[in-house]
C-alpha cells in the first residue's frame, strides 16, 4: 500500500521542519498557520473557507443544507450501542473516529458500526496529545490505529482526527503525507462538559449551518439524550445527514472545493 510505504520517508520530512528559526526542511513544506486549538477540543478559530492548505477541514462551503454529524473516542459497551440505536431509528449516518486501544477490546462495537453503514475515521491509537509527540511517534499512533480498523471497514482510512483536536504543523504535515484529511469541527455542543440535553440541543442548533461538521463524543448519555431532538430540529429546517466523506464529495462536485488529501507533501 502506498500509505504504508511512504511513511518512514514522511517521518524524515517531518522531522527536519524547523524548531528553530534558522532550521530548515529539506523539501519544501507548506505548512498550516492555524494555532493549536485548546485541551478541551473547542476550536478557537478556523479559517473563513473552512479548509486549510494540508486537508484541513472545519466545514465544508457549500450552499447545499447538509451537515455531518461525528462521535469522537470509543467505542464503548452500552454508550455505543443506544447511540447507535438512536441513528438507526432516525435513519441517519455518522462518522465515528474511533481510538484504536478501545476499537481492540470491543471489536463487536466496531463491526455494529460498520454493519450499520455509518463511516469510521482514525483518532489514533492510544488518544495521546499528538503535540507532545515525536514525529515517529504520531506516525506511529496513527498507522497503527489504522492497521486495527481498516479490517473491518474493508478498505483504506481516509479521514484522521487528532485526539482533543490539538494539532501543530507535524501533526497535519504528516497526516496529509500519509493520505488523510484532517477533519475539525465547525459545530460543537462541548457535550463532555456537565451540561444538560437541552443545553446540547440548543448549543449544536445555534451553530449549524450548510456544510457544518458537528463534533460530539461516544460515551456520554446526555449526548444520546439530546441527539433525536437535534435530528428533528436540523431536519424540519431542510437538513440532510450525510458522512464526511460524502459532505467532501459533495463539496467537491457542487461547490468546487479543492481539499484533497494525497500520499505526498505538496
Amino acid at each position: 500500500m502506498i500509505r504504508r510505504a511512504i511513511i518512514v520517508a514522511v517521518i524524515a520530512c517531518i522531522a527536519v521542519i524547523p524548531h528553530a528559526a534558522n532550521a530548515a526542511p529539506k523539501r519544501p513544506v507548506s505548512l498550516p498557520q492555524h494555532p493549536v486549538t485548546s485541551v478541551d477540543g473547542t476550536a478557537r478559530t478556523s479559517p473563513v473557507d473552512g479548509v486549510g492548505p494540508l486537508g484541513e477541514v472545519w466545514r465544508v462551503p457549500m450552499r447545499r443544507k447538509e451537515i455531518a454529524l461525528t462521535f469522537d473516542d470509543g467505542p464503548y459497551p452500552f454508550y455505543t450501542d443506544l447511540l447507535l440505536h438512536e441513528l438507526e431509528r432516525s435513519h441517519v449516518v455518522a462518522t465515528f473516529f474511533l481510538v484504536g486501544r478501545s476499537s481492540q477490546e470491543f471489536p463487536e462495537l466496531v463491526k455494529h458500526i460498520v454493519a450499520d453503514g455509518d463511516e469510521i475515521g482514525d483518532h489514533t491509537f492510544n488518544h495521546y496529545k499528538l503535540t507532545k509527540l515525536s514525529g515517529q511517534q504520531i506516525a506511529a499512533q496513527i498507522s497503527e490505529d489504522a492497521t486495527l480498523l481498516e479490517p473491518f471497514v474493508g478498505a483504506p482510512l481516509t479521514l484522521f482526527r487528532p485526539p482533543h483536536g490539538r494539532f501543530d504543523h507535524r501533526v497535519v504535515a504528516l497526516a496529509h503525507a500519509m493520505g488523510y484529511d484532517t477533519i475539525f469541527w465547525s459545530d460543537s455542543p462541548e457535550d463532555t462538559k456537565d451540561i444538560s440535553p437541552a443545553l446540547i440541543v440548543k448549543r449544536t442548533l445555534d451553530q449549524a449551518s450548510p456544510g457544518g461538521i458537528i463534533l460530539m463524543h461516544n460515551g456520554q448519555y446526555r449526548t444520546i439524550e439530546a441527539l433525536p431532538i437535534i435530528i428533528d430540529r436540523l431536519r424540519s429546517e431542510g437538513y440532510s445527514f450525510v458522512s464526511v466523506t460524502r459532505l467532501l464529495e459533495d463539496g467537491r462536485r457542487y461547490d468546487g472545493l479543492n481539499v484533497k488529501a494525497t500520499p505526498f507533501m505538496q
